[in-house]
């Protein structure tokens, strides 16, 4: 009975977790454009939709568990799983930011 309990909470939260991105708040919204600039530096990709500009930072998050990413051999270890992590600011016709999100993609 306690595993059918364990099961059926596994499985509610893998199924009811968001795929898209997530809003969040920022620190940044309410700045202009020219201030994330300044701050963060040039996007790594910029959108138009609508009326807005969308401008996306990326990075990437590797994760390699217990093992060091170079091992006493010297041979690379390659990680357990990847993340490309976007960071989203829209910004509207006005240039200023009113909206932030985050979307965490895993690569296999």
């Amino acid at each position: 009975m306690r595993y059918f309990f364990y099961l059926l909470f596994v499985l509610s939260f893998t199924f009811c977790t968001p795929k898209g991105p997530q809003t969040f708040s920022s620190p940044f919204i309410g700045k202009t454009k020219a201030e994330l600039i300044s701050s963060k530096g040039s996007p790594t990709q910029i959108k138009i939709y609508d009326k807005s500009e969308i401008y996306i930072y990326k990075s990437k998050e590797e994760y390699y568990g217990k093992k060091q990413p170079i091992s006493k051999n010297g041979e690379v270890v390659k990680p357990k799983k990847t993340s490309i992590i976007e960071y989203i600011y829209y910004i509207n016709d006005k240039e200023i930011i009113y909206k932030y999100q985050v979307w965490k993609k895993v690569k296999k």
